[in-house]
């Protein structure tokens, strides 16, 4: 009897979510050896490779935080690779490579169409490279809007061309919600220049309401549609957010003579709105953090930790997932059935999944912050600021002393090293690595006989 002939075990196929990271991982591979370069660096020698990994995994994740003084330690080469970074990792490798694909007329395979959605948080993969085509124009146009207002701005100060560098900068750095300033105080210069901190703030706000809620905002517009009920909720949750924040760190700071206490009132507002704004997403600052009182620091690392809108450039557990939750909550208190948003039945899965990356992201920030305390030696509140920065890719950070650096500069490299790895997973989300690293199930088709566990 002839013995069948066995042929090479076919090898699995890579999932989105295992595409996904790969992807942002190979993207910060490539930014940590370009940034190694000597050419990155201000004195022309090579940077500490861990503060190359550290930057690159920072801009990548689009999250701002710094170890090295970005305008003083290094080059126009070492701003320009920063730069491109912020880019890629905004957008996402897989967007840019099926826009080349699309330039080239390679056909976009249902894996790469899985995979960009995944990474984009569309809702279906059918339509995803038309939606990739519509992202690349809408950040064109809001990206070279901002470059034009900043870039004419500072170029009254700084000349034409160094005015024309900054606004470019600044812009993609703010659309992308990476906080990457080229001042060493960042925007605390601009305090007293509101069109520096409209024009950031509204890139900030516009680059964290999701790409899938900008577009169907313009679409309404041209054709006299009705949002859908997540873009309604983003907005919805956005603006409470902007106008609760506002209001909340005006009120804790306008007493303190290092941040609000010394600006007129007109201008301490403006402080505010931009810290409410910047602060869910981006890290700038337009006021000393480490000089904020425990009251407005805590309710910055509220913020921080909620973040933006699914598939925009924002970190966080999102504003949409904090929505449900709380839709959730209200129908369990009240005794109903169904949760409810703007009139609508929300899944139990999304419900399910809502509290899955809320209490996966509340564990992950507790359980670095305690290994920090024990490493580091600093103080609670600054330390949990730091790690609710890093997961909610903001970039916002208390420093210490005079330093120019995130407290992460004045971590040791294993400290370093765990700031990077928060970045990496705020950025993805922590449900997506779960995904990429679990093994996907049959369904059992066996159910067994219901328990009852008594709750609270």
């Amino acid at each position: 009897m002839p013995v069948p002939a066995v042929g090479p075990p076919r090898r699995r196929a890579l999932t989105p979510p295992q595409l996904l990271v790969l992807s942002f991982a190979g993207l910060v591979i490539a930014g940590t050896c370009l940034l190694s370069l000597p050419w990155a660096s201000a004195t022309g020698a090579r940077l500490p490779l861990v503060s190359a990994l550290f930057t690159a995994t920072s801009a990548v994740c689009v999250t701002g935080l710094i170890v090295l003084d970005t305008p003083v330690d290094m080059s126009t080469f070492g701003h320009v690779v920063v730069l491109l970074l912020i880019q890629a990792g905004g957008l996402g490798y897989m967007t840019f490579s099926t826009l080349v694909g699309v330039a080239l007329g390679r056909r976009i395979t249902l894996q790469e169409r899985q995979t960009l959605s995944e990474g984009l948080n569309a809702f279906s993969s059918g339509e995803v490279v038309r939606f990739a085509l519509s992202v690349f124009r809408v950040t064109l146009v809001l990206e070279g809007l901002g470059a034009v207002i900043l870039g004419a701005w500072w170029s009254a100060s700084h000349g034409l061309a160094r005015g024309a560098w900054l606004g470019l900068f600044h812009a993609v750095s703010a659309f992308n919600n990476a906080g990457f300033s080229l001042f060493s105080d960042n925007l605390v210069g601009a305090t007293t220049q509101p069109l520096v901190l409209l024009t950031v703030s509204l890139l900030v706000i516009a680059g964290g309401l999701g790409f899938f809620t900008i577009l169907e905002l313009g679409a309404i517009r041209r054709r006299n549609l009705r949002l859908s009920v997540h873009s309604q909720l983003v907005v919805a949750m956005t603006a409470i957010l902007l106008v609760g924040g506002t209001i909340a760190i005006y009120a804790a700071e306008r007493d303190n003579p290092l941040t609000l206490g010394a600006l007129p009132a007109g201008q301490a507002w403006m402080a505010a709105w931009f810290q409410s704004a910047v602060t869910r997403t981006a890290g700038f600052n337009s006021i000393a953090i480490g000089a904020c009182q425990p009251s407005a620091l805590f309710v910055m690392i509220i913020l921080m930790f909620v973040g933006g809108a699914p598939g925009s450039t924002a970190g966080g557990v999102k504003v949409s997932t904090v929505g449900v939750l709380l839709s959730a909550l209200w129908a369990t208190a009240r005794g109903e059935r169904d949760a409810l948003v703007f009139r609508r039945r929300i899944p139990p899965d999304q419900i399910m999944r809502a509290f899955l990356v809320c209490l996966m992201a509340f564990l992950a920030v507790n359980a670095l912050t305690a290994v920090l305390l024990a490493r580091e030696g600093r103080q609670l509140l600054p330390t949990l600021f730091e790690v609710v920065s890093a997961f909610g890719t903001v970039g916002m950070s208390t420093g210490e002393g005079a330093s120019p650096l995130s407290l992460s500069g004045h971590f040791s490299r294993s400290g370093q090293l765990l700031i990077a790895a928060m970045m990496f997973a705020g950025r993805l989300g922590p449900l997506t690595l779960l995904m990429a690293v679990a093994q996907r199930s049959e369904r059992s088709r066996v159910r067994h006989p219901e328990g009852k566990v008594l709750i609270g």
